[in-house]
């Protein structure tokens, strides 16, 4: 019970330190941003030294000896500011109109991803946690494409109630991926409707198949192979890379042509190979984008 009561407390300072930093951040002028996120990210570089040996370790196991510990430092350094300036830049999109953060937004390959979500045919968009991947959501939904996500939320269920706040407000909705079960009951039927579900699919899974990734076999989830093929629904790579200030590109590659045998979990885990051959991809090209390194990826 005291230990309860103790998370209890720790959830709801967390939350209203966030809340307090989140809202001071969003009535300063928009061109304070650059330069807040610039000091919050090396703030946090400072204070965080366990963060740092998790990042090293991924990349340890990502690149190998390829780097030298000075270009291992430095790499530390630009991911956790990188992230951080992400952060920031989310609470500028919360302050301004859909049309102004479009304009910010420079797409590859929109049309061919409009005209199939125009035929009600299912759709799901593989990605991954890189870049500012909420944005990137966000500019689809903005876009007026029928596009959710399967979300997991904060542990802290004070913040994650108002995140879900926030995202509502600007007509963003996810499935929550905390009773799993029902997300995918959700999911199925969100697809069966002819909408398109995005599927960040980098972290690690308990369960799903055995893929290379970066030269380590690591455990994926299968979702975005074994929805495809239930509901037979076109399959586009989505992924978004930081340009220069608030800007992105957002980069749509598809539909896919995936392997549909009669065997059916091999073809899962080829599909999910491909998926992860594309996410390594785009993570070797801005390395300092991926939030995944602040997880335990490589186990």
């Amino acid at each position: 019970m005291r230990r309860k009561k103790k998370e209890l407390i720790t959830d709801i300072l967390g939350y209203l330190f966030f809340f307090a930093v989140f809202n001071f951040i969003r009535i300063l002028p928009c061109i304070l941003y650059g330069r807040i996120g610039s000091i919050a990210g090396r703030f946090f570089y400072i204070i965080s030294p366990s963060l740092k040996r998790k990042i090293r370790k991924n990349i340890i196991a990502a690149y190998g000896n390829s780097f030298s510990p000075e270009e291992k430092t430095l790499m530390i350094k630009k991911i956790i500011e990188k992230n951080t300036f992400f952060f920031i830049e989310w609470a500028l999109w919360v302050k301004i109109a859909p049309e102004k953060a479009l304009k910010l937004i420079e797409f590859k390959n929109l049309e061919t991803l409009k005209n199939v979500c125009k035929s009600k045919k299912p759709v799901i968009l593989v990605s991954a946690h890189l870049g500012n991947f909420p944005l990137m959501i966000a500019s689809l939904i903005y876009s007026k494409l029928p596009v959710t996500w399967i979300a997991r939320d904060a542990n802290n269920m004070y913040l994650a109630r108002y995140m879900d706040r926030i995202r509502r407000q600007k007509g963003i909705f996810a499935i929550n991926k905390e009773n799993l079960n029902q997300a995918i009951a959700k999911s199925l039927e969100w697809l069966k409707n002819g909408n398109a579900l995005c599927l960040l699919i980098d972290q690690h899974s308990g369960k799903g198949t055995q893929v290379e990734f970066f030269g380590n076999i690591v455990q994926a989830p299968t979702g975005a192979a074994v929805f495809s093929r239930k509901y037979n629904a076109d399959v586009f790579g989505i992924f978004i890379r930081h340009k220069h200030g608030f800007r992105h590109t957002i980069f749509i590659e598809g539909p896919y042509k995936l392997l549909k045998t009669n065997n059916q979990d091999d073809d899962f885990q080829k599909n999910t190979q491909f998926f992860y051959q594309r996410i390594e991809y785009y993570v070797r090209q801005s390395p300092e984008e991926w939030f995944t390194w602040l997880h335990r990826r490589f186990r």
